[in-house]
């Protein structure tokens, strides 16, 4: 989720908001992370309050986990495109360079977005896996092959290294548990897991969660 600087406080309140509404219809208190994984388990969630505890039924988490979709949706309408949604999915057949070429290419698509609009972007990431992003994110500063889309470039060669310098920083690291917008994030990563695997399990047909990524077309 891509939020621009001058329009972080709106797009934060707009989302407490947002979770405001969740803990009144599922009392689920604004300091509680929500995970889509958990959240979407075949038998709902249960979340423990003390010494009592909430259950959200599977509808119910079905209909929670699209809400926050149409959140970030409506968002991106209101902000006038200071709220971008980028997204990357590759084939599993991939294997263990999957993830790699993930964040390769995310980080590419960040990069040429700010580029063209002569910004600079600052990436905020869930902790776990630090080494490897902190370690493809340096790389990529110093060396970044890209091929060309017609075969060549004008140096007449095939790749040309374009290094990601209007990405600063770290990058950094939060914990999810404190960050609305990585747990949204989390929503959209796996909304689009959803549309992604064929055939989905029942549970997902069932509420139609296979098609909730479509909600983000304005995104």
């Amino acid at each position: 989720i891509g939020i621009d600087e001058e329009i972080w406080n709106q797009a934060f309140l707009n989302l407490k908001d947002w979770r405001k509404d969740v803990m009144r219809l599922y009392g689920i208190p604004l300091f509680k992370e929500l995970h889509a994984s958990d959240l979407l388990a075949g038998r709902g969630l249960i979340i423990r309050m003390g010494r009592s505890y909430v259950r959200i039924e599977q509808k119910a988490a079905a209909n929670l986990f699209i809400s926050g979709l149409q959140r970030l949706e409506t968002m991106a309408s209101a902000l006038s495109g200071g709220l971008e949604v980028i997204n990357v999915s590759l084939p599993s057949a991939m294997g263990r360079n999957r993830e790699l070429d993930s964040l390769d290419r995310i980080l590419n698509r960040i990069q040429r977005s700010v580029q063209e609009d002569n910004r600079r972007a600052f990436l905020i990431f869930d902790e776990g896996k630090e080494r490897q992003v902190a370690y493809w994110y340096r790389k990529m500063r110093v060396y970044n092959p890209i091929p060309s889309k017609y075969g060549r470039w004008a140096t007449g060669e095939a790749w040309k290294s374009i290094p990601i310098e209007n990405i600063l920083g770290g990058p950094a690291f939060r914990s999810s548990a404190g960050d609305y917008f990585i747990q949204m994030a989390d929503f959209v990563a796996h909304a689009l897991l959803k549309q992604d695997e064929k055939p989905p399990i029942a549970r997902i047909a069932k509420y139609e969660l296979d098609k909730a990524f479509s909600i983000l077309h304005d995104a």
